[in-house]
């Protein structure tokens, strides 16, 4: 190639910046240039099997994940962020960070007054929340839809420049210790949960509550904010959803504009969990007691199975644990006066183990032993059914309503994209998980539930009376002795 080739094109690319300059320059207000790239559009799709709302996922440059939801149907929007920023990310000496940015992320954004959040909110006719969890914080809000550019902008500043110092700091963790004061400490079912919490998922980031240690709050750093705000509030490692009366490409500029700018990069990864986890505690029984009436039990399948598929799998076990001709399972163990209520479920953790739990609650002359084997019946007379066409009927069919009820609300829209994106890693989850329903056989059903709910395969955590066991506190203090 020749020197007088490489200069006229280098000539031209000059040019054309300048021209792109220009362009900028001149361009009227309504309009928006960046230096950064557009948006790139990577997936199209009908968000539940029969409805006509779609979802357009976008990426930013900076890794920045969007979800837009257009929908017509009324005027107000929402905006919806989920960060991979849970207490699943914190270490042993700097629990309940992820917690305390629930608060703090409210507070105040540099060269804005404090309050200012609030007041524009507000100002606004919105409405807005937060949560914490071990996977995930999630920060959202509601509001009328032609304020999506104000609320963009107002977002835009707590997630990229939030005020970490005094007095601020000290306020919101001050508002933490009286938080799990309230809700742990005060609290003995809660308390006595923690300990357990502490021994069964001990040696993983699940071994605290999602507020945190009491010592690691009450000792909580501006230093070890500032590190976790900025290790774990990435545009990489956020989800953005957003839904209302709009036009797809309209609210990705938008987006753009006002966190196409946002800097940073996810550099830690996930705790592994301990090579023995899924085996270390099965067949033990973790009971302790606390100043309650009610007992209560927890069958915890430490399952290693993370998919969709499992997921519905344990929709399906339900339904046939339920079709009996005495009535539901829960019915039949209040019926013969075993339990006081039941519960079972399939948790779906992000990068964690996804356990399978069966809850009891038992009054004072109920018998947990005598719980233990209706439940282990119960699991084998399911293993022992056909899985008819009648159930998968019925089961597609609760599907069905489910969908139904999700596609008539904006917000239920918008925590099911979040699900299946977040957890699930699949966009087309809700149509994915008819399929795999559809396509369950007895023969299928059957290898899950000797792979996930065995005889052998569950540990026992119970807290009960006080009179009938050692106390949870001295029932953790005994067991660290013992694991020195």
């Amino acid at each position: 190639m020749s020197l007088k080739f490489l200069l006229l094109k280098q000539n031209l690319k000059l040019r054309a910046c300048v021209l792109a300059s220009l362009a900028c320059f001149f361009a009227v207000q309504k309009s928006y240039c960046s230096t950064n790239s557009a948006p790139k559009l990577n997936q199209t799709t009908y968000i539940i099997p029969g409805a006509k709302t779609q979802a357009f996922q976008y990426q930013l440059p900076n890794g920045l994940r969007l979800i837009v939801v257009p929908d017509n149907r009324n005027p107000i929007a929402t905006v919806h962020f989920m960060l991979d920023a849970g207490s699943n990310r914190e270490t042993t000496g700097t629990t309940g960070l992820a917690h305390f940015f629930e608060h703090m992320m409210f507070r105040k954004t540099l060269g804005a007054p404090e309050g200012n959040y609030d007041r524009v909110l507000n100002s606004v006719g919105g409405s807005g929340n937060a949560g914490t969890n071990d996977s995930f914080v999630t920060y959202f809000t509601t509001f009328p839809s032609p304020a999506l550019e104000t609320m963009l902008k107002l977002e835009s500043e707590r997630f990229k420049h939030l005020d970490l110092t005094e007095p601020y700091f000290s306020i919101e963790k001050g508002a933490v210790i009286s938080e799990r004061k309230l809700r742990v400490e005060n609290d003995p079912l809660a308390r006595s949960q923690e300990f357990l919490r502490a021994i069964t998922e001990r040696e993983t980031s699940m071994e605290w509550l999602t507020i945190g240690t009491k010592k690691d709050v009450q000792d909580m750093k501006i230093e070890a904010a500032k590190k976790f705000y900025e290790s774990f509030y990435t545009p990489d490692n956020t989800l953005l959803v957003i839904g209302g009366p709009f036009e797809h490409k309209t609210v990705a500029n938008l987006v753009n504009k006002y966190f196409g700018d946002w800097k940073g990069q996810l550099k830690t990864q996930h705790t592994k969990l301990p090579t023995d986890y899924f085996t270390r505690d099965l067949n033990k029984k973790f009971i302790c007691s606390a100043p309650i009436m009610t007992k209560r039990f927890r069958f915890v399948y430490p399952s290693s199975h993370s998919d969709l598929k499992s997921i519905v799998y344990s929709i399906i076990f339900q339904s046939l644990l339920d079709d009996h001709a005495n009535g539901t399972f829960e019915r039949r163990l209040v019926k013969e006066n075993l339990a006081t209520d039941f519960n079972f479920y399939k948790t779906y953790w992000q990068n964690q183990s996804y356990p399978v739990v069966a809850t009891f609650s038992l009054s004072k002359n109920q018998s947990f032993e005598a719980v233990q084997k209706f439940w282990e019946k119960g699991v084998d007379e399911v293993f022992q059914k056909p899985l008819t066409t009648k159930i998968k009927k019925q089961i597609l069919k609760q599907l069905a309503v489910n969908n139904a009820e999700t596609a008539e609300r904006m917000t239920a829209l918008t925590n099911t994209i979040l699900d299946n994106t977040f957890f699930l890693k699949n966009f087309n989850a809700v149509g994915a998980a008819e399929k795999i329903a559809e396509a369950a056989t007895t023969e299928s059903l059957r290898q899950w539930i000797k792979e996930n709910l065995g005889k052998n395969k569950y540990y026992i955590t119970g807290i009960v009376p006080q009179e009938e066991a050692i106390s949870c506190q001295d029932f953790f203090n005994d067991f660290k002795k013992s694991h020195k």
